[in-house]
């Protein structure tokens, strides 16, 4: 077994070359792996949440494959030229085509092995570190750790298919090239870009066009596709600007002598521009891996944040909502529960008011449906009650003249001078105290809540609102479509657990479910928020480590890779008269040329993603001020520091590299 035989001597002469490697992919296995475990575990998925955890699980694991599978065939590329040398050589000296790729078989087998095995220890270590995290952030949790051999077995053969076609494709290049090509395969000459002014012009254009679109778009139903669009725009433009469009103004500057004849400008602009068609895709995807951690941090950490104090904004522990007024024995069965859960109720308060509706207010006051597609966030939701129905439900009522409503505006939103309700116009008096049925969370809608005299009024309101006026795109609402009677909202403070409390609410909702009743627990709602979006937390900042690991190897490979080529380079330009200042010079200029797109990317790339991100999370009525805007300059200053300290450790690789021809001479 010659080759069985070589592979292993190769493997073993040469691990210092594969130990990055392979560390790199077992990173990432355990991650993948992780993501199975978690998937796989018994008691997340017996548990009451457990299928939403799942299913934010798999997102996270969608996104390691994917980045997984990319950077196993990226990173194989670097390592791949030296073997197809080694391949060639002994080619030359009698070796088959044949048994060079049964050397490139045991190769890859030996490497799928230890990445396998190392990864899956690592991910089994891991998960004792991951489950504590993950039982807090999902609101104190009990999950317990398992490892099964399903995720050993599901792992192992998705990584032994990248490996299998990753020896594929050696053996294509190997049948395909000649044995010279072979010999050289790790001493290629990157070769000066052709000119496509059309397509670097479009690629500032398209880039222009994504910035464009995350600015002008406003909260709406149709947010969440102007967020689509917008990366795509930017992704397709951050690529053709790093390899069309930088190689097009590189030759645009070196048509300027006074320019390029400077010994500061020289080397790095020629020196760029014979990379920048090998390198231009890496530095685009440095950048938009950076902006995708920025993005994944802030949306994962401001979501966890904002919901976090849901609760608070509650005003009664447990509100009971039906389309009738409940009974005295519906009355009694809520006590009677209460009591076998060891629970004390408060006073029972009542209020009688209209289904919460979105509502258009013209400038002359007249009231209509809210409708289309515009700026929803912007339109108030109205719930109009009586007098009489406000005093039972807190006590005291508001007194009103014959010609006046009142409204309490929640988020002090202002509120409009007048009103038209059935025809007649009524001036609005504002209602200082209230306390509002609904959640007054700031990421949340506007609440105006109407009260008026008589319910005669009442009924006018509703006949108005059901007549929604024709929006902008003669889009129109039915108004059997439309939200026509009034609802009966109970509340109750309770006294008691957390896990009684939980359990009374699951008791009520069985109780009026049938009846067309709803009910909302602070407790329940607080635990279903914190598992969700703490599970999001989880996966987003673990997604984040992955692109950041991912990210720092591409650079490290990147600037390996460069550092062998232009130490030949400098070590011929010291020859003909480049002093050692000079060249030191030179290499630094080139580094910070060579980081300084990705980061001018990063930064424009971020600062974009905040208008969209705003948008978005106002469309979902998640976007905290006070939260968001603080999460996102921070997680962006991180990421930049994080990234000048790649520059600094990668560049001193670099360096090193470089100054090896020095030191050998």
């Amino acid at each position: 077994m010659l080759s069985l035989r070589f592979a292993l001597q190769t493997l073993k002469k040469d691990f210092r070359h594969y130990a990055l490697f392979i560390f790199a992919n077992a990173f990432l296995l355990m991650v993948n792996a992780m993501f199975f475990a978690i998937r796989n575990n018994h008691s997340i998925a017996t548990s009451e949440y457990g299928k939403i955890i799942k299913a934010v699980m798999v997102l996270g694991l969608v996104l390691s494959l994917l980045v997984g599978a990319v950077f196993i065939f990226y990173a194989n590329s670097f390592v791949s030229g030296r073997r197809q040398r080694q391949i060639g050589t002994l080619s030359m000296l009698g070796m088959s085509r044949f048994q060079g790729a049964m050397v490139v078989a045991w190769q890859s087998l030996g490497l799928w092995l230890i990445t396998t095995v190392i990864g899956l220890m690592a991910s089994f270590g891991a998960l004792f570190i991951a489950f504590p995290v993950l039982n807090q952030l999902a609101g104190d949790q009990d999950y317990r750790v398992s490892f099964d051999w399903n995720t050993v077995v599901t792992v192992g053969l998705i990584y032994a298919a990248l490996f299998f076609l990753m020896a594929l494709i050696e053996w294509f290049k190997i049948g395909r090239t000649s044995l010279i090509d072979l010999t050289k395969s790790d001493q290629k000459v990157a070769k000066e870009p052709k000119a496509k002014a059309f397509l670097g012009i479009m690629g500032f254009v398209i880039l222009i066009a994504g910035y464009w679109l995350a600015l002008t778009t406003k909260p709406s139903l149709n947010a969440l596709v102007s967020f689509i669009w917008a990366v795509g725009l930017v992704i397709v433009g951050t690529y053709l600007v790093m390899i069309v469009g930088i190689g097009w103004l590189l030759k645009r500057l070196r048509k300027n002598q006074k320019y390029y004849y400077q010994d500061k400008h020289f080397v790095p602009v020629s020196g760029l521009l014979f990379r920048v068609k090998n390198n231009g895709a890496g530095l685009a995807t440095v950048a938009l891996l950076f902006t995708t951690i920025v993005v994944a941090l802030t949306a994962a950490i401001s979501m966890q944040q904002v919901t976090s104090k849901f609760g608070q904004y509650l005003p009664y522990d447990t509100t009971i909502t039906s389309p009738q007024s409940l009974t005295k024995d519906q009355l009694n069965q809520i006590q009677q529960s209460a009591q076998k859960h060891n629970l004390t109720l408060s006073a029972s308060h009542e209020l009688e008011a209209t289904n919460a509706i979105l509502v258009k207010v013209s400038g002359g006051g007249r009231i209509s449906l809210f409708t289309g597609t515009g700026d929803v966030m912007s339109a108030p939701v109205f719930r109009a009650m009586t007098t009489e129905s406000l005093k039972k439900w807190q006590g005291q009522s508001v007194s009103l003249a014959s010609d006046e409503v009142g409204i309490y505006a929640t988020h002090q939103q202002q509120v409009p001078a007048k009103l038209q309700i059935g025809g007649q116009t009524y001036k609005v008096k504002t209602i200082d105290q209230f306390t509002a049925p609904d959640s007054t969370a700031p990421s949340g809608p506007s609440y105006d809540y109407l009260v008026v005299n008589q319910q005669s009024q009442l009924n006018a309101f509703l006949k108005d609102v059901q007549a929604p006026a024709t929006n902008d795109s003669g889009f129109q609402v039915e108004i059997s479509d439309m939200p026509d009677a009034v609802t009966h909202i109970y509340a109750y403070d309770v006294k008691g657990t957390k896990k009684n409390e939980i359990a009374f609410s699951k008791d009520l909702s069985e109780i009026f479910q049938q009846a067309g009743g709803q009910v909302t627990d602070r407790a329940d709602a607080v635990q279903s928020i914190e598992t969700v979006f703490g599970s999001l937390v989880f996966v987003g900042v673990l997604t984040a480590v992955v692109l950041t690991f991912t990210t720092v190897l591409i650079v490290y490979y990147k600037q390996v890779a460069e550092g062998l080529v232009d130490r030949q380079n400098f070590n011929k330009m010291q020859r003909i008269g480049l002093s050692l200042a000079e060249t030191k010079q030179m290499i630094n200029r080139q580094i910070r040329l060579l980081f300084g797109l990705p980061l001018v990317l990063l930064i424009l790339n971020a600062a974009f993603a905040f208008p969209i991100l705003k948008t978005v999370f106002k469309t979902l009525g998640l976007f905290d001020p006070t939260m968001f805007i603080p999460v996102m300059v921070t997680m962006t200053v991180i990421v930049i520091l994080i990234y000048l300290v790649i520059y600094w450790l990668t560049s001193k690789r670099y360096q090193q590299i470089v100054n090896q021809s020095k030191a050998g001479r």
